[in-house]
């Protein structure tokens, strides 16, 4: 069979490993969070790693200070400013972690899943993971669920499907993303973006949207990346919503498929990986308004995305 599927136990957590055997493929999805904190391709001399992930030797110590690497964004993602919101006239203020004064990156994105199916033929390899969030964090006691579906499939694919269901009897707030870092081989500056956008959100000195949309056509075409700083948040634009990383050797393209309308880009210090994070909704949606999702009552949502690298001839 071309594909497999190994699972192992890395503290209190699993590590599934979805395996294109025939072409040397292999990443790794953990059951804490449901990140992929590997995505390894053969290519001779050596092998490549086209996500930087965690170092978890020593379980989940310091996830959050190495720059939630590869983080399940939910029901909020980026920054929520100072944390705090109103739903139906009723203040809410997150608990969970922050960055300076702002709630960053959700509260799941700890999240023990249980896996609840797998399988492997010669088309491909998938896990099913599903996490119950139980309103435990006062800033948002409202019970969903979760699904997320990782799939590996022929060409250097991978798919990754969330559903999000709300288990209450009101409307809630919901916004989705990932935050993955990907690299293809050599620094950021060596690299060429693309993507077309429909506005680039503007943002304040504290990186939180002020309402504003401004054209970009910075990465309409192919152009070097070079010494550009990237934190920024787009609109992407629904006729082509492809986001292209390349360098003269090397290719990944991050497409959002379903429900991920805005795009952010995050280029660390050390300029050795680019966060291109899917995500349904601006920075801050839940004061700003910018893509926010009010779930029914019991309704689900579904969201995907996809990876694909490609080994330029």
């Amino acid at each position: 069979m071309a594909f497999e599927i190994q699972v192992s136990s890395l503290f209190d957590f699993k590590k599934v490993q979805l395996i294109d055997s025939q072409n040397g493929v292999v990443i790794d999805i953990t059951t804490k969070g449901a990140l992929m904190n590997r995505w390894q391709v053969a290519h001779q001399p050596n092998t490549l790693q086209l996500v930087h992930g965690n170092d978890f030797s020593n379980g989940w110590s310091h996830f959050e200070q190495q720059g939630f690497r590869g983080a399940k964004m939910s029901p909020f993602a980026c920054r929520m400013e100072s944390g705090k919101y109103e739903l139906l006239g009723k203040p809410y203020t997150i608990e969970k972690f922050y960055l300076n004064k702002d709630a960053i990156h959700g509260i799941v994105y700890d999240a023990i899943y249980t896996i609840q199916n797998t399988q492997a033929d010669e088309h491909g390899a998938y896990v099913i993971l599903k996490h119950t969030y139980m309103g435990i964090d006062q800033g948002y006691p409202f019970n969903f669920t979760i699904l997320v579906k990782w799939h590996l499939q022929k060409n250097n694919k991978i798919s990754v499907e969330s559903i999000i269901t709300n288990q209450t009897a009101q409307a809630i707030p919901m916004m989705d993303g990932w935050h993955p870092y990907f690299s293809i081989g050599s620094l950021m500056n060596d690299c060429s973006l693309t993507f077309k956008n429909k506005g680039k959100v503007v943002f304040n000195d504290q990186l939180l949207p002020t309402g504003q949309v401004m054209e970009d056509d910075t990465f309409n075409h192919a152009r070097k990346i070079e010494a550009i700083e990237l934190d920024k948040c787009f609109i992407v634009d629904p006729t082509q919503k492809e986001c292209v990383l390349e360098n003269d050797k090397m290719k990944l393209v991050v497409q959002a498929e379903m429900n991920y309308p805005y795009l952010q880009l995050y280029i660390p210090p050390d300029r050795k990986s680019i966060a291109i994070e899917n995500l349904s909704g601006a920075p801050n949606c839940f004061n700003n308004k910018m893509g926010l999702l009010m779930m029914k009552p019991h309704e689900s949502l579904v969201f995907k995305t996809n990876y694909q690298f490609f080994i330029k001839l």
